[in-house]
């Protein structure tokens, strides 16, 4: 009975290498794909009436925009310089230089020269009389010093009570000066305003580096993704171009009948699989480039779409040194915005105490002021020689809340908010040195991690060779092809995500030390500050 059984399996197994030394016809319900050999021309549709597979093109992109198709490689220099000049938010934000100075045009309206101007006439009555009066006076930007003067006219009869309006008959002028001696000498309202308006378009300049900065990084960032789409494109063409040279020789050893028609079939499949994945990547391609035209611009300002002539390479990565960090680190705490807007902002609250501390002065002003009749004219108070009146006035005025409340819980508002600007450029100087480690980190990182992928690469490159030789020589199948060849694919993704990574976190870096600000221009970076984290302001007793 055993040796019945054996006999029995001997056959089989014979039969079974009979059947597959001889061509197998094609299963029902699958069709075969009429695939030339590699070298044959452009690949024929996938079934009568499909489509066939063209080339990625710009045409095929949806819209009117305007296509960049110079035949020099885009470089991240001309995206970043297109950022500068005809980004739209970049531009918009540097419109705060006119907001700014606007403000500061309306603070300096506080020492505008005044005019008054008035003209009375009483005719006829009792008392006809016509009376004019021009009068200047201007607040000084130093000392809180304010001048005045005048001319007026009083012509015609004027009641008892009113005969000081009466002039000789050239008029009288007059003119004066009102300086404090106490509050308002030092600062006031008037340059409280005036100064803070320029310290707020001083600001304006870190808050527009800070802005630029951003967008910049967002754009190189975009640049680095649309380079990785070509090359990651560029590999899923060599996966697809592997299946489809592989299917004229397997149709050749079909028709020999060295091989199950079903292995073909099988192939045509990874055919059809890998063309999705050709698809998918040429859509990548497009998101990216279309995300690249909100920061690639024409000189008119309107996006362009880079053609993928444009496209090169990711370039390789060079390995860090703790100089690039040290570099980096001093450029940052030397040039980053944050620390000049902060120090602005502290100005601005000093100049604000100062206002308060004023405020709690005593107000006491010393006033000069003289009139002087020109000309003849007679009236019940005139002297020998007519209305020649000489008048010379000196006054002092003293003017002073008694509880000064208001200016003493500014004062301790001021000083609270001048604590807070402290904490603050403590926080800031500890975040941009974390900002500089982090990026510096995340690129020393992203260079180890390429190396191990590269070497990924080229283990994975030789056993996919070496599995293609074996299927070559009748010792492999098509699914073991298939898995090799798209670790093969996969490690190849792998490195360039690794260099693009790369080049992101580099981005990272120099945006870090702001020096993606001059990438390009060949400028030194701007020294904006040194921050210098100010002593703190003790804090006042609580006022009730």
């Amino acid at each position: 009975m055993r040796l019945f059984h054996l006999l029995a399996t001997c056959a089989v197994g014979l039969a079974a290498v009979t059947q597959a030394a001889e061509p197998l016809p094609p299963p029902p319900g699958l069709p075969v794909l009429n695939i030339p050999e590699a070298g044959a021309g452009p690949i024929p549709p996938a079934a009568p009436g499909a489509p066939a597979l063209t080339p990625p093109a710009e045409a095929r992109l949806p819209g009117n925009l305007a296509i960049d198709d110079r035949p020099d490689p885009l470089t991240l220099g001309e995206v970043l310089e297109s950022v500068r000049r005809h980004y739209p938010l970049l531009q918009a934000i540097e419109r705060e230089r006119g907001v700014a100075a606007g403000r500061l045009t309306a603070a300096m309206g506080a020492f505008d020269t005044n005019i008054d101007m008035s003209g009375n006439a009483l005719s006829p009555g009792t008392y006809e009389n016509y009376r004019s009066d021009f009068g200047l006076s201007q607040l000084l930007q130093n000392g809180g010093i304010q001048v005045f003067g005048g001319y007026r006219t009083g012509f015609g009869n004027f009641p008892t009570y009113n005969l000081g309006q009466k002039t000789a008959n050239a008029g009288e002028v007059r003119g004066g000066i009102t300086m404090p001696l106490a509050r308002d000498r030092d600062i006031d309202s008037a340059r409280a305003g005036r100064d803070k308006a320029r310290l707020d378009r001083a600001i304006a300049e870190p808050t527009i580096v800070r802005s630029r900065l951003d967008y910049m990084l967002a754009a190189a960032r975009s640049y680095w993704v649309w380079l990785g789409s070509g090359e990651r494109e560029l590999a899923a063409e060599r996966l697809e171009r592997l299946a489809v040279r592989r299917d004229g020789e397997i149709a050749a050893k079909v028709d020999r009948g060295v091989m199950a028609n079903i292995e073909r079939v099988d192939n045509q499949k990874n055919i059809a699989l890998r063309r999705g994945l050709l698809v998918q990547a040429d859509r990548a391609v497009q998101q990216s480039t279309i995300d690249l035209s909100l920061f690639l611009r024409d000189t008119s300002g309107r996006p362009l779409l880079a053609a993928r002539r444009r496209m090169e390479p990711l370039p390789e990565p060079t390995p860090p040194t703790a100089t690039i960090y040290e570099e980096s680190l001093s450029r940052a705490l030397a040039a980053r915005p944050e620390f000049q807007r902060l120090s602005l902002e502290r100005e601005k609250l000093v100049i604000e105490r100062k206002l308060a501390v004023n405020d709690t002065l005593p107000g006491i002003d010393a006033q000069v002021l003289g009139n002087q009749d020109a000309g003849f004219g007679k009236s019940p108070l005139s002297g020998p020689d007519g209305l020649d009146r000489q008048v010379l006035q000196a006054a002092l005025v003293f003017q002073m809340p008694a509880q000064r409340r208001n200016a003493r819980g500014r004062m301790l508002a001021a000083d609270s908010q001048l604590m807070q600007i402290d904490r603050r450029l403590d926080f800031t100087y500890d975040q941009v040195r974390a900002e500089v480690q982090d990026a510096y980190s995340k690129l020393e990182r992203a260079y180890e991690f390429h190396k191990q992928a590269v070497q990924q690469e080229e283990l994975a490159a030789l056993v996919a060779e070496a599995e293609r030789e074996q299927f070559r020589l009748g010792r492999s199948d098509i699914l073991r092809v298939t898995l090799r060849e798209q670790a093969k694919f996969d490690a190849d993704l792998l490195e360039i995500a690794a260099r693009q990574e790369y080049w992101k976190a580099d981005a990272d870096l120099q945006a870090a030390d702001t020096s993606l600000d001059t990438y390009g221009t060949g400028l030194e970076i701007p020294r904006l500050m040194v921050p210098v984290v100010p002593e703190a302001v003790p804090l006042p007793a609580a006022v009730e």
